[in-house]
């Protein structure tokens, strides 16, 4: 029958894979672990089968696609490269080097990220691009983050007061459940704007969801997806400009009147959540607890880094016992793995991913991946590791593969402004 053609099984594993990746774990988690009670050990019940589940729909994407051929861009190779290095790096690491030890368990959670939550789906999608319906995806893209944002308010939102922080559930923490909120956010604002054809009901339901998205953001406590929404759309609305040194321009004084007018902001947020607000204040005038502790963790890596700043040392701040920490800065992890050469590298490959998502955006093609982009690269400056962080990793390969077929014409479409040849 004709549905069970190989390219539509394709298409619908490619577009399922796409979807699994970019907004399953936290769609999954506000879902499930409210059925099984949210307290300590339920959230095993849904996240252990949900990470089979979603290792096995990238296996099989991978499988489907392997024989694809796409085009690699210079920045996709590098960045390909990068990661192999990477995984070299962790295996010398935790299996070679005799000066620490390691506890298996810590080993095996490391290597599951690494590899099957980070690496194998970078692939999968590199390997699909040409099979994801990414029209269909945003649209299913929306629709989970309103599932999400709508649980999480009569949920989260309804038990807690608004000078407390709230989590998704027991598996979502405040920070993630503030990056998905953003998330649905970003998609909300981009189809307002991008579809204009839509009916009054859903340019309403848009509008919804996308200040839901920001209440529970801001109810959440995390700063760092709040100040990545910002940027977004700082950048969203200065770098369409066609004209560099305009664009450059509205985002200067746009950075420049949050500047000045950052404590009515903050007073402002106080009116949601103080909380935020509160947490605000005291990272800005340096008595954040949090901000001290990563204060001592900057130190500890700018003197490690300093033994060996060419080509660095070790992926992670490794000790005995203890699972390997990290910077909570991207720049400090990759110069402490990979040392200057390795940090000039990464941050071509960042500077050709935002060009990029300007490109995309003045040429108005599916930049909502560029927007998304930006709002994790912006929260990888001050939370998570790199090797850890699967959004961030997948949207550079999203980024470079999409748009560098379509400058190849691997793809129908065609804008001038691509080129990568």
């Amino acid at each position: 029958m004709e549905f069970y053609s190989n390219t539509k099984i394709n298409n619908f594993f490619s577009n399922l894979n796409f979807l699994v990746i970019m907004i399953g774990y936290p769609l999954t988690t506000s879902i499930f672990i409210p059925l099984f009670g949210n307290i300590e050990g339920s959230s095993r019940v849904v996240t252990i089968p949900y990470r089979i589940f979603a290792l096995t729909i990238v296996l099989i994407t991978i499988i489907l696609n392997i024989k694809k051929k796409i085009y690699y861009s210079l920045p996709l190779k590098l960045f390909f490269l990068f990661w192999l290095t990477l995984l070299l790096r962790i295996y010398y690491d935790l299996e070679i080097r005799t000066e620490y030890i390691i506890p298996t368990i810590f080993k095996e959670q490391i290597w599951l990220v690494a590899i099957g939550i980070c690496f194998l789906p970078m692939f999968a999608l590199a390997k699909s691009i040409k099979s994801i319906n990414f029209d269909l995806c945003l649209k299913y893209l929306f629709v989970s983050s309103a599932i999400i944002l709508t649980i999480s308010f009569f949920t989260s939102v309804q038990s807690t007061s608004n000078e407390e922080r709230i989590q998704g559930n027991i598996a979502l923490d405040s920070i993630s459940l503030g990056q998905s909120s953003i998330v649905g956010t970003i998609v909300s604002i981009y189809l307002i704007i991008t579809k204009k054809k839509s009916s009054f009901l859903q340019r309403l339901s848009f509008a919804i969801f996308g200040l839901l998205g920001i209440y529970i953001a801001l109810r959440s406590g995390s700063r760092g997806p709040l100040i990545a929404l910002l940027l977004v759309l700082i950048f969203w609305f200065s770098f369409k400009e066609k004209r560099l040194i305009k664009a450059i321009l509205i985002f200067s004084i746009s950075i420049l009147s949050i500047y000045i007018f950052q404590d009515l902001i903050i007073q402002s947020i106080s009116i949601i959540s103080p909380v935020t607000s509160s947490r605000m204040n005291e990272a800005i005038s340096g008595n954040d607890l949090s901000v001290l502790n990563r204060q001592e963790s900057y130190m500890w890596f700018l003197n490690k880094i300093y033994e060996n700043p060419i080509f660095g040392s070790q992926f992670a701040r490794l000790t005995n016992g203890e699972y390997p920490g990290y910077a909570h800065n991207i720049f400090l992890d990759i110069l402490l793995g990979f040392g200057i050469l390795g940090l000039v590298v990464f941050l071509f490959i960042i500077a050709k991913s935002l060009l990029v998502v300007r490109e995309s955006i003045i040429s108005n093609n599916n930049f909502w991946i560029g927007l998304i982009f930006i709002q994790f690269f912006m929260l990888s400056i001050s939370s998570g590791a790199f090797y850890s962080d699967p959004m961030l990793n997948v949207l550079v390969v999203l980024l470079q593969a999409f748009y560098g077929n379509i400058a190849n014409k691997q793809y129908k479409i065609e804008p001038k402004l691509y080129s990568y040849k």
